[in-house]
């Protein structure tokens, strides 16, 4: 598991450090280790946040308090469970104001305890383990994080690659078929029809030896070569959906 905790007052900061590499030296041999990052304001932490499984935050020296990162955190795609800790401000009353309140939010007031905190870390670990796995898709000047149906297909332009997302958002990547394609393979709707397309085996509606229609009206090429291949993807999909 890896945490990120965020606070301004740096005695608070510390002394959370402790207990979480206490928990860590506790369940080491039943859940793994616990990394922890610290951080003393939101900068650093919000341009990598993606890679926390729980992130314990509390800001009140700043203009921006800790409900308003954990609200822009979740807005740039964290879906992580956030735990707003109050001291000098009360983030249980401010939560309650939220209509609807976000799902991973939670609470706990300082100081710490230690069989909260413990409560907490088990609650974790158990959406964790229930996490949906999310793709990076990086346009020059936004990341956006994806599941691996919110692809339909891709296509090459000159030297990017077009994602076309389920929204209707298109992605625009710099980098070539290969490597996108690469990115996600182990993903198992994802079809790779040849240099310069790819798609969801998800959104197939028809398919002939050279062409594929997908189930929101796209036609892309297609070869005998890729056939098989889809075949495949094809089997194992509906092999999985009830």
């Amino acid at each position: 598991m890896h945490i990120a905790v965020c606070d301004d007052n740096i005695a608070d900061r510390k002394q959370l450090e402790r207990l979480l590499k206490r928990e860590s030296d506790k369940r080491k041999n039943d859940s793994g280790l616990i990394y922890t990052d610290s951080f003393g304001d939101s900068e650093v932490l919000s341009r990598t946040p993606m890679q926390y499984d729980l992130f314990f935050v509390d800001l009140t020296e700043d203009n921006s308090d800790g409900l308003a990162l954990a609200l822009s955190l979740i807005q740039n795609g964290v879906k992580a469970p956030i735990v707003l800790c109050s001291s000098k401000i009360n983030y249980l009353v401010k939560m309650q104001t939220l209509s609807p309140c976000p799902a991973n939010l939670m609470h706990l007031h300082k100081p710490i305890k230690t069989a909260e905190l413990s409560q907490t870390i088990d609650k974790a670990l158990a959406l964790l383990e229930e996490k949906i796995p999310t793709i990076e898709l990086r346009s020059e000047t936004e990341t956006y994080y994806v599941t691996e149906d919110d692809i339909v297909y891709a296509v090459s332009v000159n030297n990017y690659v077009h994602v076309h997302l389920r929204d209707e958002r298109v992605v625009i990547m710099l980098t070539n078929m290969y490597n996108f394609f690469d990115q996600i393979s182990m993903y198992t709707h994802m079809v790779w029809l040849n240099d310069h397309s790819m798609f969801n085996i998800a959104y197939l509606q028809h398919q002939s030896a050279f062409r594929i229609m997908l189930s929101n009206g796209v036609e892309l090429k297609s070869s005998p070569f890729a056939s098989k291949r889809i075949k495949s993807a094809l089997q194992k999909y509906l092999a999985e959906t009830p």
